[in-house]
């Protein structure tokens, strides 16, 4: 038996383009972090007990640490803010 015989585009190629191979890679990258992401909470769902400065509270550890990284991206987006408008403001 022959090999099956190709038409004879010269554009034709069989297997998976480089497009392709970086779509199946983004989607493989997407569901490990998802994966991992799904295993973090689960590992860190047991209630803890926070003292605030004025109250005390007991929440899932997973909530603490969402709140402890929102809030220090909110610190780093003000002081970023704040250091450019003063070197800004000194070149003037």
């Amino acid at each position: 038996m022959s090999p099956p015989q190709h038409s004879g585009d010269p554009e034709r190629r069989e297997g998976l383009d480089e497009e392709q191979v970086r779509r199946i890679g983004l989607i493989g990258a997407l569901v490990l972090v998802v994966v991992l992401a799904l295993i973090f909470i689960m590992e860190n769902s047991e209630r803890v007990e926070v003292s605030f400065v004025f109250f005390t509270a007991e929440i899932s550890l997973i909530w603490v640490i969402v709140l402890s990284m929102v809030v220090g991206a909110v610190a780093a987006f003000v002081i970023k803010r704040l250091v450019r408008r003063r070197f800004a403001s000194e070149g003037e």
